[in-house]
């Protein structure tokens, strides 16, 4: 190594999938002279989450939430016991829903019972350890450190994070998921209302204004070609909520499935695999959340 020249951090994936489940939901973990846990994943992902960071021999110091919801941020407080010096990161609008999660789980029940039944119940955490970020914090972890951006859309809670210099940027599900589905990478927009279509269009037009190197959504792993995935990720919103404005009546999961399927071939390819997590767990909550926007009339992205 040249004088002067730092050293990247390194950015390992843990799967933290609940349950036999493969390939759904990535911990990621920064290490650098510190260590950063991104997405800690869903309560019942834990152990998988524990037993991951024993074998890469590493102790996390700083724990960041992209967002409250179960999958994303469920073991928090189980880091926090299990690592007394670790404090968490999260947005102002989700600090209170890390410390006390009992209302965000109970509601979780209303949006999708598979959620909170599949995610299980986070503990409560000490308030004096999570930490609001605002936009713009930048977290040093010694060579390397982590700037937030805020990015709602998907939820007012959300936020990205960009690990500098290394130009990866941790998306939480602002920006999308990538499954892999029969050896290919299929891309879904991930909606659960109440969804802001405009907001999470204009977070991901912040978010190419970075210009990352690659792109990390929580759904599923990092992926090169950050700039090509994020521009997919803008015209799969604008196009599906042109197809789901046709969709009606009170039975329109099916009929919203059958019209994704005919018009966006990675929603066919899902469907044709049986992937049935995927289309109950992701892709229903999705419809739900655009249907829902067009029906509150939502500014629309152009």
């Amino acid at each position: 190594m040249a004088r002067g020249e730092l050293a990247l951090a390194e950015v390992k994936v843990i799967d933290v999938s609940p349950g036999d489940l493969k390939g759904y939901i990535s911990s990621f973990v920064v290490i650098d002279e510190k260590v950063a846990v991104i997405d800690p994943g869903p309560e019942t992902g834990y152990p998988k989450l524990k037993a991951g960071l024993e074998e890469l021999s590493v102790k996390p110091d700083i724990v960041v939430a992209t967002h409250v919801h179960l999958d994303h941020a469920g073991s928090a407080a189980h880091l926090m016991k299990d690592f007394p010096s670790a404090v968490v990161y999260a947005h102002p609008r989700g600090v209170q829903h890390v410390v006390d999660p009992s209302k965000l789980y109970e509601a979780s029940f209303k949006v999708a019972p598979i959620l909170p039944q599949t995610y299980g119940r986070p503990l409560t955490a000490s308030p004096e350890r999570v930490l609001a970020a605002p936009d713009g914090a930048v977290i040093v972890l010694g060579g390397s450190r982590l700037r937030i951006v805020h990015t709602p859309g998907h939820a007012s809670h959300h936020m990205s994070v960009l690990l500098e210099p290394e130009g990866v940027l941790f998306t939480g599900d602002s920006a999308g998921v990538i499954f892999t589905v029969k050896g290919r990478e299929v891309m879904l927009p991930t909606t659960p209302p109440p969804f802001k279509p405009k907001m999470y269009y204009d977070s991901v037009e912040r978010m190419i204004a970075l210009k990352p190197a690659k792109v990390a959504p929580t759904h599923f792993g990092v992926h090169d070609n950050a700039l090509a995935w994020l521009r997919r990720a803008e015209e799969q919103v604008v196009s599906w909520l042109k197809v789901l404005r046709n969709v009606t009546g009170d039975d329109y999961r099916e009929a919203a499935i059958e019209a994704l399927a005919k018009s966006d071939a990675d929603v066919g390819l899902l469907v044709s695999a049986g992937e049935e997590f995927m289309v109950r767990g992701f892709l229903e909550n999705t419809i739900d959340g655009l249907i829902d926007a067009l029906r509150r009339g939502e500014p629309l992205p152009p």
